[in-house]
Protein backbone atom coordinates (compact mmCIF):
# COMPACT_ATOMS: atom_id res chain seq x y z
CA UNK A 1 0.00 0.00 0.00
CA UNK A 2 2.77 2.01 1.10
CA UNK A 3 4.80 1.39 -2.14
CA UNK A 4 1.80 2.60 -4.43
CA UNK A 5 1.26 5.72 -2.47
CA UNK A 6 5.12 6.46 -2.88
CA UNK A 7 4.73 5.64 -6.66
CA UNK A 8 1.75 7.89 -7.22
CA UNK A 9 3.13 10.90 -5.50
CA UNK A 10 6.92 10.48 -7.63
CA UNK A 11 4.86 9.85 -10.21
CA UNK A 12 2.81 13.20 -10.00
CA UNK A 13 5.88 14.93 -9.10
CA UNK A 14 7.67 13.96 -12.43
CA UNK A 15 5.22 14.60 -14.69
CA UNK A 16 5.26 18.53 -12.52
CA UNK A 17 8.94 18.74 -12.89
CA UNK A 18 8.59 17.49 -16.70
CA UNK A 19 6.45 20.58 -17.20
CA UNK A 20 7.89 22.97 -19.87
CA UNK A 21 5.78 25.97 -21.39
CA UNK A 22 6.10 24.77 -25.74
CA UNK A 23 5.67 27.55 -28.22
CA UNK A 24 3.96 25.86 -30.82
CA UNK A 25 5.10 26.04 -34.76
CA UNK A 26 2.01 27.38 -37.27
CA UNK A 27 1.21 23.91 -39.03
CA UNK A 28 -0.60 25.20 -42.86
CA UNK A 29 -2.80 23.06 -44.37
CA UNK A 30 -4.97 23.40 -47.19
CA UNK A 31 -8.44 25.02 -46.08
CA UNK A 32 -12.10 23.59 -47.34
CA UNK A 33 -11.54 25.68 -50.70
CA UNK A 34 -7.67 24.77 -50.88
CA UNK A 35 -6.56 28.04 -49.61
CA UNK A 36 -3.28 27.83 -46.89
CA UNK A 37 -5.03 28.09 -43.47
CA UNK A 38 -4.09 29.70 -41.70
CA UNK A 39 -2.61 32.34 -44.45
CA UNK A 40 0.61 33.28 -42.21
CA UNK A 41 2.72 32.58 -39.40
CA UNK A 42 5.28 34.04 -37.42
CA UNK A 43 8.92 33.23 -36.15
CA UNK A 44 10.42 34.89 -33.25
CA UNK A 45 14.39 35.59 -34.00
CA UNK A 46 16.66 36.59 -31.06
CA UNK A 47 19.82 36.57 -29.59
CA UNK A 48 21.92 37.69 -26.48
CA UNK A 49 25.02 39.70 -26.42
CA UNK A 50 26.39 40.28 -23.10
CA UNK A 51 28.45 43.84 -21.73
CA UNK A 52 31.84 43.60 -22.83
CA UNK A 53 34.91 45.91 -22.07
CA UNK A 54 37.98 46.04 -19.96
CA UNK A 55 38.92 49.18 -18.15
CA UNK A 56 43.04 49.83 -17.10
CA UNK A 57 44.13 51.60 -14.47
CA UNK A 58 47.89 51.60 -14.11
CA UNK A 59 48.83 50.56 -10.61
CA UNK A 60 51.46 53.26 -9.92
CA UNK A 61 51.67 56.62 -11.07
CA UNK A 62 55.79 58.02 -10.00
CA UNK A 63 56.09 61.81 -10.20
CA UNK A 64 58.92 63.69 -11.50
CA UNK A 65 60.15 66.85 -10.61
CA UNK A 66 59.70 69.89 -12.60
CA UNK A 67 61.80 72.81 -12.52
CA UNK A 68 60.43 75.96 -13.08
CA UNK A 69 59.43 79.05 -10.84
CA UNK A 70 59.59 77.30 -8.37
CA UNK A 71 59.93 72.89 -8.14
CA UNK A 72 56.54 70.82 -8.28
CA UNK A 73 56.41 67.08 -8.86
CA UNK A 74 54.10 66.30 -11.91
CA UNK A 75 53.11 63.16 -13.45
CA UNK A 76 50.53 61.97 -16.36
CA UNK A 77 48.82 58.93 -16.21
CA UNK A 78 46.59 57.35 -18.91
CA UNK A 79 42.90 55.59 -18.03
CA UNK A 80 42.15 53.49 -20.78
CA UNK A 81 39.15 51.31 -21.98
CA UNK A 82 39.85 48.71 -24.86
CA UNK A 83 38.20 49.07 -28.23
CA UNK A 84 34.86 47.24 -28.41
CA UNK A 85 33.56 48.50 -25.53
CA UNK A 86 29.81 47.66 -25.44
CA UNK A 87 27.06 48.06 -22.91
CA UNK A 88 23.50 48.77 -23.09
CA UNK A 89 22.05 51.86 -24.77
CA UNK A 90 22.04 54.94 -22.62
CA UNK A 91 24.89 53.30 -20.47
CA UNK A 92 28.38 54.59 -19.56
CA UNK A 93 31.12 53.33 -17.48
CA UNK A 94 31.83 56.02 -15.10
CA UNK A 95 35.37 56.37 -13.22
CA UNK A 96 35.49 58.60 -9.79
CA UNK A 97 38.13 59.01 -7.76
CA UNK A 98 38.34 58.51 -3.69
CA UNK A 99 40.58 59.05 -0.83
CA UNK A 100 42.21 62.17 0.88
CA UNK A 101 44.64 63.36 -2.36
CA UNK A 102 47.22 63.52 0.40
CA UNK A 103 50.55 61.69 0.49
CA UNK A 104 52.60 60.48 3.89
CA UNK A 105 56.52 60.08 4.42
CA UNK A 106 57.38 57.12 6.71
CA UNK A 107 58.72 59.95 8.94
CA UNK A 108 55.12 61.41 9.20
CA UNK A 109 55.47 64.12 7.22
CA UNK A 110 52.46 65.02 4.81
CA UNK A 111 52.11 66.30 1.60
CA UNK A 112 48.81 67.24 -0.33
CA UNK A 113 48.74 66.96 -4.03
CA UNK A 114 46.10 67.48 -6.72
CA UNK A 115 44.69 65.65 -9.49
CA UNK A 116 43.13 67.23 -12.94
CA UNK A 117 41.20 65.63 -15.68
CA UNK A 118 41.01 67.58 -19.02
CA UNK A 119 42.65 70.23 -17.40
CA UNK A 120 40.04 70.84 -14.83
CA UNK A 121 40.62 69.88 -10.96
CA UNK A 122 38.61 66.55 -9.74
CA UNK A 123 37.36 66.66 -6.27
CA UNK A 124 37.17 63.61 -4.01
CA UNK A 125 34.33 61.57 -5.80
CA UNK A 126 34.53 63.53 -8.78
CA UNK A 127 34.32 61.57 -12.19
CA UNK A 128 37.58 61.70 -14.13
CA UNK A 129 36.66 59.24 -16.71
CA UNK A 130 33.05 58.33 -19.12
CA UNK A 131 33.42 55.31 -21.49
CA UNK A 132 30.82 54.69 -23.57
CA UNK A 133 30.10 51.71 -26.49
CA UNK A 134 32.79 52.25 -29.05
CA UNK A 135 34.65 50.28 -31.34
CA UNK A 136 37.82 52.40 -30.88
CA UNK A 137 39.80 52.67 -27.38
CA UNK A 138 38.96 55.42 -25.51
CA UNK A 139 40.78 56.76 -22.88
CA UNK A 140 41.02 59.99 -19.79
CA UNK A 141 44.61 61.40 -18.84
CA UNK A 142 44.75 62.79 -15.03
CA UNK A 143 48.04 64.92 -13.89
CA UNK A 144 48.93 64.19 -10.49
CA UNK A 145 50.93 67.49 -8.95
CA UNK A 146 52.59 68.51 -5.55
CA UNK A 147 54.18 71.20 -4.40
CA UNK A 148 57.84 70.90 -3.67
CA UNK A 149 57.91 69.71 0.41
CA UNK A 150 59.50 71.12 3.15
CA UNK A 151 60.83 67.82 4.13
CA UNK A 152 63.30 65.17 2.30
CA UNK A 153 61.83 61.66 1.91
CA UNK A 154 59.26 58.93 0.05
CA UNK A 155 55.80 60.63 -0.29
CA UNK A 156 53.52 57.95 -1.48
CA UNK A 157 49.47 57.96 -0.77
CA UNK A 158 46.96 56.07 -2.27
CA UNK A 159 43.67 56.82 -4.66
CA UNK A 160 40.73 54.96 -5.12
CA UNK A 161 39.33 54.55 -8.21
CA UNK A 162 35.79 53.63 -8.49
CA UNK A 163 33.82 52.27 -11.71
CA UNK A 164 30.36 52.14 -11.92
CA UNK A 165 27.50 51.54 -15.04
CA UNK A 166 25.41 54.78 -15.18
CA UNK A 167 22.13 54.48 -16.62
CA UNK A 168 20.38 57.13 -18.84
CA UNK A 169 23.41 59.70 -20.05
Amino acid sequence: MMKKFLTGVLALALSGALAVPVLADTTVNPGEDGSPSPSAGTTTVSFHVDPAYTVTIPAAVQLDKVEGEKVTYEKDMTVTASAGLRLLKNQTIQVTLGGEFTMTSPEGAELPYTVTAGGSPVQKGGVVASFGTSDAAQSSTLRFAAEDPEFAGQYSGTVTFTLRVQNGQ
